[in-house]
C-alpha cells in the first residue's frame, strides 16, 4: 500500500508539471485555457511540488496572487496527507495481528493460549515506557510486563527480553523492569536485559543484531503494536503482537496523535536501513542472559 502511495504521488506530480506546461502553451497561442481552479486543484491533490515546479520552469502564474498563496498552501496540504496516509498505510501493513490483551487475574485466555502456542517464539519483547522517581513501573509499563509474564508463565515464551532506556546513572528503566520480573518468579538466566532500546527502532534493530532473534512476540499497547510490527517485519523477524491494553491511560490522545509523525519517522529509518544508537556484541537468546546483565 504504501508503494501504491508513492506512485501515487508520483503520478499527481507529473501530471501538474504537464498541466501548467500545457496551459502555458495555450495562453501564448490564445487556445482555450485550462481552469485555474482545476490547476489548484491537481496541486492541493498531492500535486503541489510539481505545481511550484511547473510555475518556475514555464514562467507561469507566478505574479496571480491566487498562485503565489495557493501553491505554498497546497504544498502545506500535501504534507498533511502524506503525514496522515503513510502512517494509516503502515497500521494497515501490520494485519494481520494478534491481539490478545491480558487479564490481570486470570491470565491469558484459553484461546489465546492456544492461538499463541502454534507458533515458535524465541522470546516476548517487552518494550520500556517510562518508570517513577521510587522504582515503580508506570500503569502502562507495568500492564507490559504483566502480560510479557504471564506468556511466559504459559508456556507460550522461554525468554524475556526487556528493552529500554538505561542511558544515563540516574535513569535505569532496565533495572525496574528486571527486578519486576524477577519479583514474579521469572529466573534470571530467563531474563535478557537491552539497556540501549533508546526508540522503537533500536529495540527492533537490536533484537535481531544483537540478541539474534529471528521469531517473537512483542508486548505494548495497541497503539503502538503497528510501528513495532512494521519495524520488526521489515527487518525480517517473524512476529506477532500481544497487547497490554488494560485500561485508559492518561494522556494517550496525545501519544496516538505523535504516533502517527512516530510511524513516518520510522518508515524512512527503516528505508535508509539506519543503524541503531549503539551495537555490541552478540549475545543470542538461545543462550544464557548473564551477559546482558552486565
Amino acid at each position: 500500500m504504501v508503494k501504491v502511495l508513492f506512485a501515487l504521488i508520483i503520478f499527481m506530480n507529473v501530471l501538474a508539471f504537464a498541466l501548467m506546461g500545457i496551459d502555458k502553451r495555450r495562453a501564448i497561442r490564445g487556445a482555450e485555457r485550462i481552469p485555474e481552479r482545476t490547476l489548484l486543484l491537481t496541486g492541493f491533490l498531492l500535486g503541489g511540488p510539481g505545481l511550484l515546479l511547473g510555475a518556475l520552469v514555464w514562467h507561469h502564474k507566478t505574479r496571480k496572487l491566487k498562485f503565489r498563496l495557493g501553491i505554498p498552501a497546497a504544498i502545506i496540504v500535501n504534507l498533511l496527507i502524506l503525514v496522515v496516509l503513510l502512517s494509516s498505510f503502515i497500521a494497515a501493513d501490520t494485519y494481520p495481528m494478534i491481539r490478545c490483551s491480558y487479564d490481570g487475574e486470570d491470565a491469558l485466555d484459553d484461546a489465546s493460549v492456544a492461538s499463541l502456542k502454534s507458533g515458535n517464539y524465541q522470546c516476548a519483547l517487552i518494550l520500556g515506557c517510562g518508570v517513577y522517581a521510587d522504582g515503580d513501573p508506570t500503569p502502562m509499563l507495568r500492564d507490559r510486563l504483566d502480560a510479557g509474564i504471564a506468556l511466559y508463565e504459559a508456556g507460550i515464551v522461554p525468554k524475556l527480553l526487556l528493552s529500554g532506556d538505561h542511558g544515563q546513572i540516574e535513569y535505569n528503566e532496565i533495572g525496574v523492569m528486571y527486578n519486576y520480573c524477577l519479583r514474579a518468579g521469572v529466573p534470571e538466566d530467563d531474563i535478557f536485559l537491552d539497556h540501549a532500546g533508546f526508540s522503537t527502532y533500536d529495540s527492533m534493530y537490536r533484537a535481531q543484531s544483537i540478541f539474534c532473534v529471528e521469531c517473537m512476540i512483542i508486548v505494548t499497547q495497541t497503539y503502538h503494536e503497528f510501528r513495532a510490527l512494521y519495524i520488526a517485519r521489515s527487518l525480517g523477524i517473524d512476529c506477532v503482537g500481544v497487547s497490554a491494553d488494560q485500561r485508559r491511560y492518561f494522556g494517550s490522545i496525545y501519544r496516538e496523535a505523535r504516533e502517527v509523525l512516530a510511524r513516518d519517522k520510522d518508515f524512512f529509518k527503516v528505508w535508509m536501513k539506519a543503524d541503531p544508537v549503539f551495537g555490541g556484541e552478540q549475545i543470542p537468546i538461545t543462550g544464557s542472559a548473564e551477559p546482558s546483565h552486565a
